[in-house]
């Protein structure tokens, strides 16, 4: 598990969450295989690093600080690149992915996938978290915070319910290329 604290501006967690609720027309649930889950989804095409208020900026440098800090990474598994393809997800109150899964589950289009990555867009005061189960670890919601981790059963994680609170992510991927 990596965090990069503050990885993206409040400034920007703010103008994607207003982006987001401007075009919520564009918005649709989520799905994984046949469920829907319990959220809005919106997919975002990362090609700059200005796209949506410096996500490409963030996200590229935050990979690249992740492959520095584990050059081995590169020299030990085959090529890989982020996805451009990434999730911005807004989850209600009391709705959040509370099933326990890992992002290379062994489906087909789920395969390509190494690593995993999310940002939080706002600080949620109670739950809303992300809850890793073997690290015993839970990401809290603080706006800009990067992580990336293994996207295999060895980090399988669950979402946590925020009660009172809305939640807002960017999600994606690290795949093989």
């Amino acid at each position: 598990m990596y965090k990069a604290p503050n990885a993206y501006s409040k400034t920007s967690c703010k103008k994607l969450i207003s982006w987001f609720e401007e075009h919520i027309n564009e918005s649709k649930p989520g799905k994984t295989g046949d469920k829907k889950l319990n959220d809005l989804e919106i997919d975002l095409e990362i090609i700059n690093h200005e796209d949506y208020f410096g996500l490409g900026k963030t996200l590229f440098d935050s990979i690249e600080n992740f492959k520095n800090k584990y050059s081995l990474i590169d020299k030990h598994i085959g090529k890989w690149a982020m996805n451009k393809c990434v999730v911005l997800m807004k989850y209600e109150p009391n709705n959040y992915y509370n099933t326990v899964h890992c992002e290379n589950d062994g489906m087909a289009k789920h395969l390509k996938r190494v690593f995993a990555f999310m940002i939080f867009l706002n600080d949620i005061k109670k739950g809303g978290g992300t809850k890793f189960l073997f690290q015993k670890f839970i990401a809290k919601p603080q706006a800009g915070d990067f992580y990336i981790w293994p996207a295999y059963w060895t980090h399988l994680h669950q979402g946590i319910n925020a009660p009172k609170e809305k939640k807002y992510i960017i999600t994606g991927w690290v795949e093989y290329i």
